[in-house]
């Protein structure tokens, strides 16, 4: 009874997305039936995200497993689910006076931690932690990895009671303590990268989220047939970047980003320490120093309480660093403009930060999808590319190869299993094949399937055959079917004209054949 279950359990997993309609074929698509060994549709050649699945709670789950075991942690929101990591989003609804777009950076909800401020030297427009807003709005249940962002005002004075409650929700936003700070972080990126529900933005997001972290990357059991050296292989490379290169991004104002540097242990005074860390880690170390105290693991302490200072005070009003220090993208090398938010990546160094629309893969140049990142050799990389920085890449699985043996055929990588037809799976080694679409397919499925018909005979025109085109048109390069429709003249290495599919000598021909 227990192996029945098990088998329906593998069975069901293996057709996530059964039936659902292809956004791209449309009706030609009977629905999606996953391939045995290929990631697309067996009806239709197009892949899982092409297809009307919702698969938000897969994306969790598979961003949980990423970053399960590892060290960095970030502001990311962790969940324990049967056994899982699951990782969602943070859910708010947040009340403001103005439209996102003129909502200044450092007016605060007082639900985010800020530092400590006398009155004195409070800003005017921060909100006092001990003075909620009057109308603030609570958190309102919306799917797990939404943000719905409200748009009624803050100041009593200025509300109206028959005002309509308005909010934007996405499907996704930086798990940062300040809203406004996240909501400013979405507005800087391009309008149609904008992970709002429903729109352009979100159905982006979601074939980034797939294409840039492939679950075949990173757990063996979605791959095809590895053998148990290579699961162990595969093992190892993904304890490897897990220590070494994984990390996601998080938002800090530029002008914090001296004081954050200060705080995580550059400024111990006389005293010796070591360690890494920033606004998203705990700073770990040893060493001792006048500022910090005597005796050993002071170092570490300091970084302790350097990282929680540093997380509370992201986005908060009066966290300058030094006066005048500026601080240019990573990427485009523009400045960083105060009050705006910028990327930080902990794996980066206190020197880097980007903007947010700047914060892309050095391969694809795409946003790094939730702003998760791989960091190696001085460059950020998404998860598809830096597995093909490591590894080569099947051309016909699209799992990264742990195989010592594979062939390489047109430009690309392949399992020697995986060289095969594009429509019929049958192996090409030694077999005569033709690139369709920079997919390999098979003499009999080319003539069946892909071959441009002959205008003259209407007979399909063989892969290795001569043939002469014209427009949308073809012939075989051969005197029976390459001549004069009117007098039958071979036209080979011939002037000659065309008109409705029909191939002339001259221009009496062409006007005695269309009189």
């Amino acid at each position: 009874m227990e192996v029945e279950k098990e088998i329906k359990k593998m069975t069901l997993g293996h057709e996530i997305g059964a039936g659902a309609a292809c956004l791209k074929c449309k009706e030609k698509c009977e629905g999606f039936e996953l391939h045995f060994w290929r990631k697309i549709c067996r009806n239709c050649k197009c892949g899982l995200v092409d297809h009307d699945v919702q698969m938000s709670s897969a994306e969790d789950r598979k961003v949980g497993r990423l970053f399960e075991d590892t060290k960095y942690t970030g502001l990311i929101a962790k969940l324990k689910k049967d056994g899982v990591q699951s990782y969602r989003s943070n859910t708010v609804t947040l009340p403001t006076t103005v439209p996102i777009s003129a909502v200044p950076i450092s007016t605060v909800p007082s639900s985010v931690p800020t530092k400590a401020t006398s009155s004195s030297t409070r800003p005017a427009n921060t909100v006092p932690a001990q003075a909620p807003p009057v109308n603030a709005v609570p958190a309102q249940a919306t799917p797990a990895n939404a943000v719905s962002i409200s748009t009624t005002p803050v100041n009593a004075t200025l509300a109206k009671k028959d005002v309509p409650l308005k909010t934007v929700t996405y499907e996704w936003a930086p798990p940062v303590s300040n809203k406004f700070l996240a909501m400013r972080y979405i507005e800087l990126l391009p309008v149609e990268k904008r992970p709002v529900v429903g729109t352009e933005g979100a159905a982006y997001r979601k074939k980034q989220m797939a294409k840039q972290l492939p679950d075949h990357d990173q757990d063996p059991s979605k791959c095809h047939e590895l053998s148990p050296g290579e699961v162990q292989q595969m093992e190892q490379y993904v304890k490897k970047y897990k220590q070494d290169a994984l990390g996601m991004g998080d938002l800090i104002l530029p002008e914090e980003m001296g004081q954050v540097h200060a705080q995580t242990g550059d400024n111990d005074g006389s005293g010796a320490g070591a360690g890494t860390g920033g606004p998203g880690g705990a700073r770990v170390g040893a060493g001792t120093g006048a500022d910090v105290g005597a005796g050993a693991g002071a170092g570490g302490a300091a970084g302790n309480r350097a990282m929680t200072t540093a997380v509370g005070a992201l986005g908060t009003p009066g966290a300058g660093g030094p006066t005048g220090q500026t601080y240019s993208c990573s990427h485009c090398q523009q400045p960083m403009k105060e009050g705006e938010p910028a990327v930080y990546a902990e794996r980066a160094g206190y020197d880097k930060l980007w903007h947010p629309a700047c914060f892309v893969c050095c391969t694809c140049t795409e946003l790094l999808v939730d702003m998760i990142y791989f960091w190696k050799k001085g460059k950020l990389y998404c998860g598809r590319h830096y597995g093909d920085s490591e590894k080569p890449r099947c051309g016909g699985c699209d799992e990264l190869i742990f195989s010592n043996e594979y062939t390489q055929a047109e430009g690309q990588n392949w399992h020697l299993k995986h060289f095969c037809c594009f429509d019929c799976d049958c192996v090409l080694a030694g077999e005569t094949y033709v690139m369709e679409d920079v997919k390999p397919v098979c003499r009999v499925c080319y003539m069946k399937s892909h071959a441009v018909r002959c205008t003259a005979c209407q007979n399909p025109v063989e892969p290795e055959a001569q043939r002469v085109s014209y427009g949308e048109h073809h012939w075989h390069a051969e005197p029976d079917c390459f001549q004069c429709s009117c007098c039958s003249k071979c036209l080979m290495g011939q002037r000659f004209m065309a008109q409705q599919g029909m191939l002339f000598c001259s221009v009496e021909c062409k006007n005695k054949a269309m009189a």
